[in-house]
C-alpha cells in the first residue's frame, strides 16, 4: 500500500475504533465509507455497509438508497415507500483489496458475485449481511408498481490500492461483465468503477467537505443588512437551477432537510395541490401559488448572476422540494420558477428562529416545532456540556462533524441514533425501533424530544449505546447479538433503574439517570452490566436464530427474565 493511501487509513482506522481489525477488513471499511459518503450524504453506520467475511460472494460492502435514504431493512423500506408513494432505488456493490494492481481475475469474482446475488436462485453461500440486504432487494422488486420515475440504478466498485491505467484486457472485463448484469433486465443502468489509489483517496478527503453547489440567481433582491446574518437574498430561480440544490448527479434527493424539523409527509392534502398543479402544467402560476422555500448556509460567494452556496440546509421547503424532484420529468417543467430566500449565517439562535417562523406557515402545531427544533439544539448543547471522559456528539445534522479530525465517528451520536437508543431504553420499546425513524417519531408522538423533559435520560441512552457498539468492536460481547443490540440496551436500563421509572421532568429521573451515567463510564463496570444482560437476553426464552424481535410479546420475555434474575439476587 502506498504512504498517502496508508496514512489515509491509519487516520480512519483511529477516528472508528477499528484497530482490533486486520489491515484488510480496516481497508474494506475504509473504501466502503469513502464510496457511501459520495452517494449518500446522510448518517450512517459502518456495520450497514460492511459485508466482508465467510460467505460475502466476493462482495465486501452492499447498500440500497431508497428515495435518498439508505435502507437496513423492510420495515424501513416499507415506511419509506408507503409514505412518498414512490420509489427509486440504487443498489451498491463494493470490493476492496489491498493489492498495488487490479486483478481481472478478482474482478471476474466480484462480477460473478454480484450476478448470483441478483438471480432468482442464488448458488453461493450468503452471511447474514448478504441475505438481510438480499431479502430487502426482493422486497423492492415485488413493489416495483411504485417505480414511476424510473427503474433501479445498479453500481459496482472494485478499489484496489495501484493506478487505473485504461488496461484493455480490463476494460473488456468490465465492459462485459456490465453488459451481463444489465441483461438481467431489472436496470435503467449498469456501471463498474475501478478506483486505484489516487480515486479512493480523492473520494476520502471529499467526505471532510462541506456540500457545495453553484446556481444561477438572476432574479433576485438583497435584503437590508440584518443583525447577525451575513447576507439575505430574496428571488425566484428556474426549476432547473433548483433541482442543482437538492439533488446530486446521479438525481437521488440530498440530506439537506435536516434543520426543516419536519421528514416529507408523503401525498397529504397540500402535496396534492402542489402535484395537481405541477401536473395541470400551470407552471406560471407555481411561484405565486407556493409560499416557496428558504435556505440557510454558512458562506456563500457571488459572481455575478452566479452564487455558489457552501454547507447549506433547506429549513422550510422539504414538502415542496420533494413534491418538485418527483415532478421533475414532466414536460415543460423547467419553465417552472421557485420562490426562494436564501439567509447566510452561522449563528445557531438565527437559524432556529428562521426554522420555527418559516414552518409555522404549515399545517405543523407550533409546540410540535419548539419540540423537534428547540429541544434538538438544546440537547446538542447539554451532550457538549457534558465533560466526561467519553466525550460525545449529538449530530443535529448529517455529517456536521465530518471536517473535525479531532472527534472519532464512533463518538458522534445522529438523530435515528438517538430515537431508537430513547425509545428503547425508556419507552420500553426495542420492539418497535425497526423501520425509518422518521416513522418512529410519529409513533411515539408527545412521549418524546418533549420540551419539559430532562435531557439526562437522552444522554445515557446515547452513552449506553456508545458502550455497546464498543463492546461489539471488541468482540467482549457476541457478534450474533448485535441484531438485538437495542433489546440488551434494554435490558442494561432494567438492571441499573429498575422496572418502574420517574416521570421524565422529574429530579429524581435525573438523580436516577446520573448514576446510570456514572456505571457506564466506568468501563469494567459497565462491560459486567452488559454480559448480564447479553446472559439474560439469551436465556430468556427468545428464538436465538431469528434476525428481529419485533413483537411485543418478545419484549415482554426480557421484562420477565430480568424479574426472574432480581428475585434471585434477592434470594441470595
Amino acid at each position: 500500500m502506498d504512504k498517502i493511501t496508508g496514512s489515509l487509513l491509519t487516520t480512519f482506522v483511529e477516528q472508528n475504533e477499528l484497530g482490533n481489525k486486520d489491515e484488510a477488513t480496516q481497508f474494506e471499511h475504509f473504501s466502503n465509507y469513502s464510496i457511501a459518503s459520495k452517494q449518500f450524504r446522510g448518517s450512517f453506520e459502518l456495520e450497514d455497509i460492511h459485508s466482508g467475511a465467510g460467505g460475502d460472494c466476493a462482495i465486501d460492502g452492499i447498500f440500497i438508497i431508497v428515495n435518498g435514504r439508505v435502507v437496513t431493512d423492510c420495515d424501513e423500506l416499507n415506511d419509506i415507500v408507503e409514505t412518498s408513494g414512490h420509489l427509486d432505488a440504487d443498489i451498491h456493490f463494493i470490493q476492496s483489496k489491498t493489492t498495488s494492481s487490479f486483478s481481472g481475475a478478482d474482478i471476474g469474482a466480484f462480477i460473478h458475485g454480484v450476478k448470483d446475488f441478483l438471480s432468482d436462485d442464488p448458488q453461493l453461500v450468503q452471511n447474514v449481511k448478504i441475505q438481510t440486504i438480499k431479502q430487502i432487494w426482493e422486497e423492492i422488486i415485488l413493489k416495483s408498481s411504485y417505480m414511476v420515475n424510473r427503474r433501479p440504478h445498479c453500481k459496482l466498485f472494485y478499489v484496489c490500492t495501484g493506478k487505473w491505467v485504461e488496461d484493455q484486457n480490463l476494460k473488456a472485463v468490465i465492459s462485459s461483465g456490465e453488459k451481463e448484469i444489465d441483461a438481467i433486465g431489472l436496470f435503467d443502468s449498469v456501471s463498474l468503477a475501478p478506483f486505484g489509489a489516487s480515486e479512493i483517496q480523492r473520494l476520502y478527503h471529499e467526505t471532510k467537505n462541506k456540500l457545495s453547489e453553484t446556481i444561477t440567481f438572476q432574479n433576485r433582491v438583497t435584503l437590508p443588512d440584518i443583525n447577525g446574518v451575513s447576507e439575505a437574498y430574496l428571488g425566484v430561480i428556474p426549476f432547473p437551477e433548483y433541482l442543482k440544490l437538492i439533488q446530486d448527479e446521479n438525481e437521488t434527493i440530498h440530506s439537506i432537510f435536516d434543520d426543516n424539523v419536519r421528514d416529507f409527509q408523503g401525498n397529504n392534502p397540500v402535496n396534492k395541490k402542489i402535484k395537481n398543479t405541477l401536473e395541470s402544467k400551470d407552471f406560471d402560476l407555481f411561484c405565486v401559488l407556493n409560499n416557496g422555500v428558504t435556505i440557510v448556509s454558512t458562506s456563500i460567494t457571488p459572481a455575478g448572476n452566479r452564487f455558489t452556496i457552501r454547507d447549506y440546509q433547506v429549513v422550510n421547503g422539504c414538502q415542496t422540494s420533494h413534491v418538485l424532484h418527483d415532478c421533475r420529468a414532466i414536460e415543460g417543467i423547467e419553465q417552472v420558477f421557485v420562490p426562494i430566500k436564501i439567509v447566510v449565517t452561522e449563528n445557531e439562535d438565527i437559524k432556529t428562529s428562521i426554522t420555527l417562523a418559516t414552518n409555522s406557515q404549515t399545517e405543523v402545531k407550533t409546540e410540535q416545532l419548539e419540540a423537534l427544533s428547540v429541544f434538538q439544539k438544546r440537547l446538542e448543547l447539554y451532550f457538549n456540556a457534558e465533560k466526561t471522559t467519553i466525550p460525545l456528539y449529538y449530530e443535529r445534522r448529517s455529517q456536521q462533524y465530518n471536517s473535525n479530525a479531532g472527534i472519532k465517528r464512533t463518538q458522534i451520536i445522529s438523530i435515528p441514533i438517538q430515537i431508537k437508543s430513547f425509545a428503547s431504553m425508556f419507552l420500553n420499546s426495542p420492539h418497535l425501533v425497526t423501520g425509518y425513524y422518521g416513522t418512529i417519531v410519529k409513533r411515539f408522538s408527545e412521549r418524546m424530544f418533549n420540551e419539559e423533559h430532562k435531557y439526562s435520560p437522552y444522554y445515557v441512552s446515547a452513552l449506553c449505546y456508545f458502550r455497546i457498539e464498543q463492546f461489539f468492536r471488541s468482540n467482549d460481547l457476541k457478534a450474533e447479538n448485535k441484531k438485538a443490540r437495542f433489546h440488551i440496551m434494554f435490558l442494561v436500563r432494567l438492571l441499573c433503574m429498575g422496572e418502574k421509572l420517574e416521570f421524565f421532568n422529574s429530579n429524581k429521573m435525573e438523580k436516577n439517570c446520573e448514576a446510570f451515567k456514572n456505571t457506564l463510564l466506568k468501563e469494567a463496570d459497565a462491560l459486567s452490566l452488559f454480559k448480564i444482560a447479553e446472559s439474560l437476553f439469551e436465556n430468556s426464552g427468545l428464538d436465538m436464530d431469528k434476525k428481529q424481535y419485533k413483537s411485543e410479546s418478545e419484549t415482554e420475555l426480557l421484562v420477565t427474565a430480568y424479574k426472574a434474575y432480581n428475585k434471585s439476587l434477592k434470594q441470595d
